[in-house]
């Protein structure tokens, strides 16, 4: 199996289970439990935090040519767009509109790319 079907594998299952946790077991859930309350908070920073680099870093060999910078540093740069992405939108947050800031989805979207830098590592081995 090519390995990149991998990488759009991880981005779809982390797709999908954001959108899930957004748009139904978030709204539904009555709060009985802080943990899952908590969990529920940041999993919409953590998902993308695995799913975003691992979209990259498959596209960008598709718009960039080998000899760029972009395509030889693919990893580094996969995990840093996607970091400063989801950090940039959670200081949206801080102006009017919908929205809270939370620290926890900065320190969660950071995980999730450690994460994915975990699983890319375990993929070049096999």
């Amino acid at each position: 199996m090519k390995k990149n079907y991998i990488y759009y594998l991880i981005f779809g299952i982390c797709f999908l289970s954001f959108q899930v946790v957004q748009e139904y077991i978030r709204p539904h859930y009555d709060g009985r439990n802080t943990w899952i309350v908590y969990a529920l908070g940041v999993l919409p920073n953590f998902l993308p935090g695995i799913g975003l680099p691992s979209f990259f870093y498959v596209v960008i060999p598709e718009l960039f040519p080998p000899s760029s910078k972009l395509h030889k540093h693919r990893l580094s740069f996969s995990i840093l767009i996607s970091v400063l992405g989801l950090v940039a939108n959670e200081f949206t947050h801080l102006g009017p509109g919908p929205g809270v800031f939370d620290w926890n989805d900065i320190l969660w979207s950071a995980i999730g790319a450690i994460l994915f830098y975990g699983l890319h590592r375990i993929l070049q081995k096999v």
